[in-house]
């Protein structure tokens, strides 16, 4: 892309800012793209005709025609190229880790508050190697983040993405007031980096990645607060959920455990029932229950007239293997059930929640007037029909106890969300979404920083003698099968 300008500053004369952004992008299908936070920074080197090492330069005209005869590929003036991976031989003969290479990486380590000697202790003049502790690449990992001072660091960015937010959430109110967007944005995000950036994790450019990330994921919910408020659309069920029927949540939770468990009861029973059955299934039959069960029965019946005693207990037997299936799909039904019922009063209470009684009976009485629509058109002396009109009937019965019902519910949940618990709510989703996107890019930095550690134990770990004297060894003990067997 080629910019012009003819009105640029005196100090800007005679000057061209080269930008190379060529190794910034998504990874895409079918063509890379630029994520928020590379537009964000191409933009503000661009505003700002900031030089940044490997990736911006301001050129002047003189070197453009004198050094490079006019020719304006931007590799000539910003080679992003990275810098070659160092190698010690003497490290790689012997074994250890040159100092200078960790050295190298100390503002890596000092970023997250890590010192050296957290993974490193002094081996000879120059050269360090691993702490007894790291025995092998994956628990370089575990050791940094086990480290206090990296766990503390984490703490810090995310208490400082708290003091942003108390003021930040005022910025975002004052938009239904008539605040501009832009001017929100920009204050929001200058104050973001004025947090972040002096804890050394995140520079400027990715701490701009933080909010630009976080503002275009909200974009829209920004637009509905400006047209409509704090509208309860904009609320997930979860936060309505954790805020308001905790309790249906947890019993919610339980039923699915005590059918999850008495499902594993009846794969025992199962098991059980075919062991005492002595039932020998086919070849790629699957024994479920209701093969098992038809397996029980065949058997009970043909020992039910029986007199002998032998048969007697067979029978007993069988009759409590059928009995304790047929009771333990009975708790499963019934826990079924009750969790039905449940999802379905708390999907109503969300509702109530979200609409109040009004709306919520209006749509209910919608409904109705629905269903009795299609009931006139239908003839009860059909039998077709007759179907048709039962399932109608009782989708009616469901739909009146829920209208009858509806007024002593609202009461119990505390009555329809009010704006500023709305607000609340939508709030804490917004910086929910900050916290995710900070939590991403710290990730990403402590990724490298591992990376950093598992790439010396990739080189320098295992020396050539240590290599040498393992083939040795191996040669050695196959010398000696060779002669046990008098090859040699």
């Amino acid at each position: 892309m080629l910019v012009c300008n003819k009105s640029k500053p005196d100090a800007l004369h005679d000057k061209i800012l080269f930008i190379n952004a060529d190794r910034e992008y998504a990874e895409g299908k079918a063509q890379n793209k630029l994520r928020p936070e590379d537009i964000e920074k191409i933009d503000f080197v661009f505003t700002n005709k900031r030089e940044v090492p490997k990736y911006s330069r301001l050129v002047s005209k003189d070197e453009i025609i004198e050094t490079h005869d006019y020719n304006l590929n931007i590799r000539r003036y910003v080679d992003n190229t990275p810098d070659p991976e160092p190698e010690d031989v003497q490290a790689h003969l012997i074994g250890g880790i040159p100092e200078a290479e960790v050295a190298a990486h100390a503002g890596d380590f000092a970023c997250f508050g890590v010192q050296p000697e957290t993974l490193f202790v002094p081996l000879r003049s120059g050269y360090l190697d691993f702490c007894e502790s790291i025995t092998d690449k994956r628990t370089i990992k575990d050791t940094l983040e086990a480290d206090p001072a990296l766990q503390q660091t984490l703490a810090d960015h995310f208490a400082a993405l708290e003091d942003w937010w108390a003021v930040a959430q005022d910025d975002l109110t004052g938009l239904q007031n008539g605040d501009k967007i832009p001017e929100v944005r920009r204050t929001m995000l200058t104050t973001l980096k004025n947090k972040l950036i002096p804890l050394r994790v995140l520079d400027e450019f990715k701490s701009a990645g933080v909010f630009v990330n976080w503002w275009q994921k909200i974009r829209y919910d920004l637009k509905t607060i400006i047209s409509t408020g704090w509208h309860h659309s904009l609320i997930p069920d979860d936060y309505l959920i954790a805020e308001f029927f905790q309790v249906e949540a947890d019993q919610i939770e339980e039923l699915d455990a005590q059918i999850s468990e008495a499902q594993s009861e009846l794969d025992e029973a199962v098991e059980t029932a075919q062991e005492v059955a002595g039932y020998e299934p086919d070849e790629d039959e699957n024994v479920t229950v209701t093969v098992i069960k038809r397996v029980l029965k065949d058997l009970i019946d043909d020992l039910k007239d029986s007199k002998g005693k032998s048969a007697g207990k067979e029978l007993a037997a069988l009759k409590e293997q059928d009995e304790t299936i047929k009771a333990i799909e009975k708790r499963i039904r019934d826990s079924r059930a009750a969790l039905r019922a449940k999802k379905n009063e708390l999907e109503i209470k969300i509702q109530l929640k979200r609409l109040g009684s009004d709306s919520f009976k209006a749509e209910n009485r919608e409904l109705i007037r629905q269903i009795d629509a299609q009931l006139a058109q239908l003839d009860s002396s059909k039998k077709a029909d007759k179907r048709k009109i039962n399932a109608l009937n009782r989708d009616n019965t469901v739909l009146q106890t829920r209208l009858d019902e509806t007024d002593g519910m609202l009461t119990a949940i505390g009555g329809r969300l009010k704006e500023e618990e709305a607000r609340q709510l939508i709030l804490k989703k917004l910086y929910d979404m900050a916290n995710y996107e900070l939590n991403r890019y710290l990730n990403a930095e402590k990724r490298e920083l591992i990376k950093v550690a598992e790439n010396l134990w990739d080189k320098y770990a295992i020396s050539s003698r240590e290599l040498e004297r393992e083939r040795n060894e191996t040669l050695e003990t196959l010398d000696g099968y060779l002669r046990g067997l008098g090859y040699v």
